[in-house]
């Protein structure tokens, strides 16, 4: 009875109900991030994801720190992970540092086709067990995939400025401005999916000697 009770509550939160303010103060705090999910760092957030799943935790159902603003997608695939067996829990969005040394990569193929993967890399910086939570993260929400999809759209995206760049500036213009672009998304994170990317686009001699041309022939992988 006390369990159904207390998952009650969080219905209080709903728009019109007595908790509705705590609600909208929750999803201001994703104004931050430009209203970005803090689990994917693209989609809008757009839904209220408990860190420790409220059937397991109904006491925590409407404890304000452990509601954090995600996407539909993220808090989908999520679900009521909560892992006390190894400890691996995911990152907190509010408590948790995520590792600011580079360890997401993208690699980029320009071959008949230009491919991207993204996979990681262990530093010596980042100790296992951090590691293992970033991987099991990861995993969990499906970001390699997501990331690949979203990157092949904003290469498509940006297909006119490589080409006016590389027009006037050769292959090392194309590269400054690749790794200008790498220098703003490591603004959010260095582990963002798109500094990866850039970071990758910007060290791939051929990409920037003309092989980016592909992407008005072929489609992206």
């Amino acid at each position: 009875m006390l369990t159904k009770a207390l998952l009650g509550n969080y219905a209080l939160l709903d728009k019109g109900r007595p908790l509705e303010d705590l609600r909208n103060s929750i999803f201001r705090t994703a104004l931050s991030r430009n209203s970005r999910c803090p689990l994917c760092e693209r989609a809008q957030v757009c839904a209220l994801d408990h860190f420790l799943p409220k059937n397991e935790f109904p006491e925590y159902s409407i404890l304000a720190d452990n509601l954090i603003p995600v996407c539909e997608r993220c808090n989908r695939l999520k679900g009521d992970e909560c892992d006390r067996v190894d400890g691996l829990l995911m990152f907190h969005a509010y408590f948790d540092e995520f590792p600011d040394t580079e360890i997401l990569l993208a690699e980029i193929d320009v071959a008949s086709a230009i491919s991207i993967r993204y996979s990681l890399h262990h530093s010596d910086k980042v100790d296992d067990h951090t590691f293992e939570r970033v991987k099991k993260q990861f995993k969990l929400l499906g970001l390699f995939d997501f990331y690949q999809m979203e990157a092949i759209a904003e290469l498509t995206d940006q297909i006119d400025l490589y080409d006016e760049t590389y027009a006037s500036f050769g292959d090392s213009g194309l590269q400054s401005t690749l790794s200008a672009l790498a220098r703003g998304a490591e603004r959010r994170s260095a582990n963002h999916w798109k500094a990866a990317l850039y970071r990758a686009l910007s060290r791939n001699v051929e990409f920037c000697s003309g092989g980016y041309r592909k992407l008005f022939k072929s489609p992206l992988a």
